[in-house]
């Protein structure tokens, strides 16, 4: 599959890209849904997409993770800042039948994983030590 990431600066960005995650990379504003989709879907030959991970810490942004998915696809809602009334009611309202998953923010063994994803991938660690260290 192929995979976009959205960051809502230049130097995000630029950083995704450097990292070397996704193959495609785009600056936008979360709470601008319209701009994201037609900036997604240019990334993906006018495809929607079948997944959509949504973790911004900013109000408003529910449907930017919908409005690029196809029908029968799953938008993941990892932020405290999701609305589940708007995500629900605004699927609805754009005849999205998507199914939507609620991110709690744990998984057992989460701890094991995250520490060997930071030993396994420098481009990770990296961009790890250079905000946490």
């Amino acid at each position: 599959g192929k995979v976009v990431a959205m960051d809502y600066s230049k130097e995000g960005v630029e950083e995704l890209k450097k990292m070397g995650l996704c193959h495609e990379a785009f600056q936008a504003s979360a709470a601008l849904p319209v701009e994201v989709l037609d900036k997604a879907l240019e990334l993906n030959d006018g495809r929607e997409y079948d997944v959509s991970i949504c973790c911004v810490n900013v109000n408003n942004c529910e449907m930017s993770a919908i409005l690029p998915v196809r029908d029968g696809g799953c938008v993941y809602f990892f932020s405290m800042a999701t609305s589940f009334t708007k995500a629900a009611l605004g699927a609805e309202g754009v005849g999205k039948d998507i199914d939507m998953i609620i991110g709690n923010g744990y998984t057992k063994g989460h701890d094991k994983i995250t520490l060997q994803e930071i030993r396994e991938n420098p481009a990770i660690r990296e961009v790890f030590e250079k905000k946490y260290v």
